[in-house]
């Protein structure tokens, strides 16, 4: 099994393995939050389970480029059933408390991100250069139906088996996910006969390497520290959202609006495999994040449901467009053999501010945004009238705050002509797919 076959027997099983993610990680926040009703606690779990990951992503890079690329897959996702399983001796035990998970998921962000960034490097070894954003498409298209079947499934679960069937169920779907990696052969890139293998002495030489390779690419690099910004106005969005949703609605509401969401991405990820990808990839990618940008600012202002879902609709399928475009595009520049290592600095720069953003998000709603929007609020006289007043209402704010404070970044890469002709201005480097010993 070869090219896009191989790519695609690989996906499905991470994706199965993911819908069980999702729905461990579905219920898991609504669980915490719920038990305290804090933001603070929520965003300190999605810290806990970015920051490490974050960190750690150019070392991480290293031991790929240096390191069977099957072993690394087959490791991560085998470290990531760990961490579920652990989890869910808690549960079953009744012993989780919210610092449980505070404890444990940092371990998770590791194996998460070994995972992606190896995943990653690994599409231009098996895919051929032509097939890259059908590829790419195809990955959104599946990690989007899980995104549109996981949330529902989830919502369900949580009032069925509740979240001891739920975990039964992540672990069964981790087995899938080994599986799959398990039975096929995955090539490594030929590595550098004056590269040892992986040390901790090399971790270090391997990033400045990284990172020189990336600064002769400067309309790459460059157009990476915009969107690094941009992920930060995202993430404070992301880690928003579902409060925004439990203060209009229900469970079951949020699993709606999330699975909407899901349609999207799949709508998004089909269109990116019937289209091809776009001739001007760059265009392709700031395009998307200008028009998500504007529905960040104006979609918290709707207070229904069917809006909000709506909303989710056209912003995940604007996503897939973006994220494609721009993962062929680096496939393209970037020479395989440094994939692991420059994928994993690239991890790190554009998500280097995400913990931040997190921590801001929950202390900006808890202490100054939601207090502001009650009646009779300092900020209530001023945005009561659009955003409305109430619970909730704060959060919608401060989400529409970090939308508008994206579109201005993404205006700003526009300007800059290194970064929007990066396409066409850097040579391609990527060869046909190798053969090397799996």
């Amino acid at each position: 099994m070869t090219g896009l076959k191989l790519f695609y027997f690989v996906l499905i099983g991470q994706a199965v393995s993911l819908l069980g993610s999702t729905l461990t990680n579905f219920g898991l926040g609504v669980w915490a939050y719920e038990i305290s009703n804090e933001v603070s606690d929520f965003t300190t779990i999605a810290i806990a389970s970015t920051l490490p990951g974050i960190l750690l992503a150019p070392f991480i890079g290293s031991l790929i480029d240096r390191s069977k690329r099957k072993a690394i897959l087959f490791g991560a996702q085998f470290g990531s059933a760990l961490v579920t399983i652990t989890l869910a001796t808690l549960y079953w035990t009744d012993q989780l408390q919210v610092w449980h998970i505070i404890a444990v998921v940092p371990f998770g962000s590791v194996c998460v991100t070994m995972l992606q960034v190896g995943f990653a490097s690994c599409i231009s070894l098996v895919v051929p250069k032509e097939s890259l954003s059908k590829a790419n498409g195809a990955l959104a298209l599946g990690f989007g139906s899980v995104q549109l079947a996981g949330p529902m499934l989830a919502g369900a679960a949580l009032d069925t088996i509740g979240m001891r069937g739920i975990f039964l169920i992540d672990i069964v779907t981790f087995g899938v996910g080994l599986l799959t990696i398990a039975v096929v052969a995955i090539p490594t890139p030929a590595r550098d006969p004056e590269k040892k293998k992986f040390t901790f002495a090399s971790m270090f030489s391997d990033l400045a390497e990284a990172y020189r390779y990336m600064k002769d690419k400067k309309g790459l690099l460059g157009g990476l520290y915009v969107f690094a910004l941009v992920g930060f106005n995202v993430s404070m969005v992301q880690v928003l959202f579902l409060p925004l949703l439990l203060g209009v609605g229900t469970r079951t509401d949020l699993g709606f609006v999330q699975s909407m969401g899901g349609v999207g991405t799949l709508v998004g990820g089909i269109l990116m495999i019937s289209w091809k990808g776009a001739s001007r990839q760059m265009f392709a990618v700031l395009g998307a994040a200008t028009f998500v940008s504007m529905m960040l600012v104006v979609l918290p202002v709707a207070q229904q449901i069917w809006m909000l879902a709506a909303g989710a609709f056209v912003i995940m399928l604007a996503a897939p467009i973006s994220a494609a475009s721009s993962q062929t595009l680096w496939q393209k520049k970037i020479d395989a053999s440094i994939q692991g290592r420059v994928f994993g600095l690239r991890n790190t720069i554009s998500r280097a501010a995400q913990p931040l953003a997190f921590f801001m998000a929950g202390y900006l709603a808890d202490t100054y945004f939601e207090p502001s929007m009650l009646e009779g609020g300092a900020l209530a006289p001023f945005f009561g009238d659009v955003w409305g007043v109430g619970q909730g209402r704060g959060v919608a704010l401060l989400i529409s705050c970090a939308g508008l404070a994206s579109l201005l970044v993404v205006l700003v890469a526009w300007m800059i002509p290194s970064i929007r002709r990066a396409d066409i201005n850097l040579p391609d480097v990527v060869v046909d797919p190798v053969t090397s010993q799996p």
